[in-house]
């Protein structure tokens, strides 16, 4: 395993018992037995790492989803198997990257989905572009307020946040894309 790919795993399993505000350089390289230097060679600080880790996420199930509902089922299932980290890293200085992130993924897939003519949601690309922000804005905010619950189980996440896209998808979407569709009309 290269070096790099030791500290994406080291640090996401130190969160799992620990908040990062409590996890420093010199901890991290020792759960991987390195030197400091050697962290520094490939990350400016612990912000660096988690940013590479989140640029560098896979998440093949959402990539695969066909509809709404399937990305937003696939992410969830992202996020109960990252929970820690996640919310550990919202939790944190680093509490944009997180967003960012969710933000991010949601509103891609969703923009790419929409265009392909077979998931049309019958606007023009500004108007997909637009709805898919909207949409990814209000799902990476909901993920912000489950983060901020030091209680929440990631099963009580994911049973609180199936309820809370049942919504949003029944009644948010529809208005949201009613909305463009009326401004694409003027």
């Amino acid at each position: 395993m290269i070096t790099e790919a030791k500290f994406k795993y080291a640090l996401k399993d130190m969160m799992k018992a620990m908040p990062l505000e409590e996890i420093n350089v010199t901890a991290l390289c020792a759960k991987i037995g390195c030197h400091r230097q050697t962290f520094y060679y490939h990350y400016q600080d612990i912000y660096d790492l988690i940013a590479a880790i989140l640029l560098n996420e896979d998440l093949a199930a959402m990539e695969k989803a066909k509809d709404v509902r399937g990305v937003l089922q696939a992410f969830l299932g992202y996020v109960k198997e990252n929970f820690s980290f996640l919310r550990s890293t919202y939790n944190s200085a680093a509490r944009d990257l997180t967003d960012d992130f969710i933000f991010g993924k949601i509103n891609a897939k969703l923009f790419s989905l929409w265009s392909i003519s077979e998931n049309s949601i019958g606007l023009k690309k500004e108007g997909n572009r637009t709805v898919a922000r909207r949409f990814a804005h209000i799902v990476a905010d909901e993920f912000g307020y489950c983060f901020k619950d030091p209680k929440l189980t990631p099963e009580r996440c994911v049973s609180r946040m199936n309820k809370f896209f049942a919504g949003l998808v029944e009644t948010v979407l529809p208005a949201l894309i009613a909305i463009c569709k009326k401004d694409e009309g003027k």
